[in-house]
């Protein structure tokens, strides 16, 4: 209030009330000159030493008396006047803590748990300790990768069938004789393997027998051939019947779950053309159990499971594309250009336009317009993408040749030479000038 006089006086607040003043400052974390001050109107609260200023909790915020006459008035940050504030600091409470533990923990525990997954594999590969004494074991006739682990598991040589299986199948190993090896428990898979690329000490008696499956055959090719072997105790169509009983196949190139209708045999491609060894007590299991190995010993060795990164497909597409490779190309030279070709067109959409697709779904090499027009999913004249099956069991060369196509910019191929010459094109004008000098020579129609 101001007196008849005109002198301001403070008013004074009661006991009780600056009692309850004290009570509220010490939630607030004021002094009780502070509270005091605040609790009586018209009192400047008296600002406090520097030295005691540390000692106030964190998160208060007072403001600072005015400055004296004649002191330099310093602009706060932002360019408008008002209120100076300190800085408050923020403290990192409990819950920000814990999460940061958890991070940490949860950081750990995956680096263990991943230490021990990659220490467990590495013992499955390459158990602990070194090789011990010497174990005689005899790889009969006809025996595949899968039999061949588990014999090795069963005596004690590696530690485990499915990681030897696995470990050849996507790396490859030796082409082995059968016979008789001497082995040592406790090994590793890449001492294994060595021992087998070495070969036996005895070889096995009775492999004078040979079967020779060729390049570009289909499953139906090679039963007839199979027909034709006397010694075999088995034909054609128990080979098929055995085939297409199996549950798998290829474990590197494995047939889709689903294939459209129209498909004619859903394991083609599935068996590597060689030569194969064998008695007369060998089974159609058995001959069909060397085929598939033998292709996802090849496939690993050519790295195919590699081919999303490599020709941007599957690796059973890439083993459709080196069907086609096999089927169109004679000349090992020509292989990676037919390769680039296909990979072209279905970058830019195209139909593939190649002709053994069809030959493969009508049965007849001579195509007649009709034949060309066929209803079928392997009709890559009229539909556009891959068949949706390889149409032969391609070679090695061709094989390979998928999986690394030469740079060309080449859009067109076609035969130009009785010597199997293939002649490769950018433009239509280019292809058609070709494909005179097919029809000149009678190799096209």
């Amino acid at each position: 209030m101001t007196s008849a006089a005109g002198r301001a006086t403070a008013l004074r607040t009661p006991p009780a009330v600056r009692r309850l003043a004290g009570r509220l400052a010490g939630f607030m974390g004021l002094s009780s000159g502070e509270a005091s001050a605040a609790a009586e109107p018209g009192l400047l609260a008296r600002s406090r030493p520097a030295d005691r200023l540390a000692d106030r909790p964190a998160g208060t915020v007072r403001s600072e008396p005015p400055a004296a006459a004649g002191e330099p008035s310093v602009p706060p940050v932002g360019g408008r006047r008002g209120i100076d504030y300190e800085v408050v600091s923020t403290r990192r409470g409990p819950g920000t803590w814990g999460a940061l533990l958890f991070l940490v923990a949860l950081g750990v525990i995956a680096w263990m748990a991943g230490s021990r997954a990659y220490r467990w594999v590495n013992e499955q590969l390459d158990p602990p300790g070194e090789p011990t004494g010497e174990i005689v074991l005899t790889l009969p006739l006809g025996s595949s990768t899968a039999s061949i682990s588990d014999l090795l598991a069963e005596h004690g040589v590696i530690p485990s069938s499915r990681a030897y299986e696995w470990y050849v199948r996507f790396r490859g190993g030796p082409a082995f004789q059968a016979g008789e090896y001497t082995f040592q428990a406790n090994s590793s898979v890449w001492e294994t393997l060595a021992v087998l690329g070495e070969g036996p000490s005895r070889v096995a008696r009775a492999a004078s027998l040979s079967l020779t499956i060729p390049e570009g055959l289909t499953l139906a090719q090679m039963a007839e051939l199979i027909d034709e072997v006397p010694d075999l105790n088995f034909g054609g169509r128990e080979f098929l019947e055995t085939v297409r009983a199996r549950p798998a196949l290829s474990r590197v190139a494995p047939v889709p779950p689903v294939l459209p209708s129209g498909v004619i045999d859903p394991a083609e491609g599935q068996l590597f053309s060689d030569t194969y060894f064998y008695d007369s007590g060998t089974s159609a299991e058995q001959l069909v159990a060397l085929m598939v190995d033998r292709l996802d010993t090849v496939l690993g060795e050519l790295g195919y499971a590699d081919a999303p990164r490599q020709v941007g497909l599957t690796p059973y597409e890439t083993l459709i594309v080196a069907s086609m490779i096999e089927r169109e190309a004679q000349r090992p030279e020509d292989r990676p250009k037919v390769a680039r070709v296909i990979y072209n067109r279905l970058a830019r959409g195209w139909s593939l336009g190649i002709d053994a697709t069809i030959v493969y779904a009508v049965g007849e090499r001579e195509l007649t317009a009709d034949l060309l027009a066929v209803n079928s999913p392997f009709n890559t004249r009229v539909l556009v993408g891959l068949p949706p099956t390889p149409i032969a069991a391609p070679g090695r060369a061709s094989l390979e040749a998928a999986l690394n196509p030469e740079d060309g910019p080449w859009m067109y191929f076609v035969l130009t030479s009785p010597d199997g010459t293939l002649s490769f094109s950018e433009t239509d004008e280019e292809f058609l000038a070709d494909k005179a000098i097919c029809q000149e020579q009678g190799l096209c129609g």
